[in-house]
């Protein structure tokens, strides 16, 4: 389980296809960094498993199978490109986020960016599958390459951000441009919610 609260960003080094999936080796540098082979770690908000690590060369890697590449942009990321990093939570973690599986539901792309503040805010607007839109409120919560957002508002299937200076500087959201696809994960707790809703109906009928 993870915060979505990005702890630093990585580069990814080396990007190995095969016929099943993607080993990708990703260099990145932790604040008292605890990795060890089988972590989970959240790349963009994917969560995925430690394979190899590099310590001298501050790099870990990982191998993502066909089925997440099919429904996460894990699959369009080049050697050189900057991805969102956070390791799972300890007991002991303060959740200043909110509740962050690593499970992708889809792949949304950004269809509008501004600046305001004199820069200092960036302002995007995110086309969003229609299957997720039931999932997304105003005021409510949303993983976005893994980063925990606030969603300003949802007006049919686009969605309104507004990032700050402290996320724009630790994410790679300071990259993104119209037309960069994101991951997005939705709240649980709305899934929950509508499960709790369905049996509720059939229990009625």
């Amino acid at each position: 389980m993870f915060t979505g609260l990005i702890e630093t960003t990585g580069k990814i080094l080396e990007k190995q296809t095969t016929a099943e999936g993607t080993n990708f080796t990703i260099q990145a540098s932790f604040l008292n960094s605890d990795l060890k082979l089988g972590d989970s770690i959240s790349i963009n908000g994917v969560c995925q498993t430690i394979t190899q690590l590099k310590p001298n060369l501050e790099s870990f890697s990982v191998y993502s199978s066909y089925k997440t590449l099919e429904i996460t942009n894990l699959s369009y990321l080049q050697i050189g490109e900057i991805v969102n990093l956070e390791r799972a939570v300890l007991p002991s973690t303060r959740m200043g986020g909110h509740i962050v599986q690593g499970h992708v539901d889809d792949v949304g792309t950004i269809v509008f960016k501004t600046s305001r503040d004199e820069g200092k805010v960036e302002v995007f607007e995110v086309e969003v599958p229609l299957h997720l839109t039931p999932y997304i409120v105003e005021r409510g919560s949303i993983a976005v390459d893994g980063i925990s957002l606030t969603v300003v508002s949802i007006v049919n299937n686009k969605m309104q951000l507004v990032l700050i200076p402290e996320t724009i500087q630790k994410t790679n959201s300071k990259f993104w441009t119209v037309g960069k696809k994101v991951n997005l994960e939705v709240d649980i707790l709305a899934r929950y919610i509508e499960k709790q809703l369905q049996n509720f109906k059939l229990s009625v009928l």
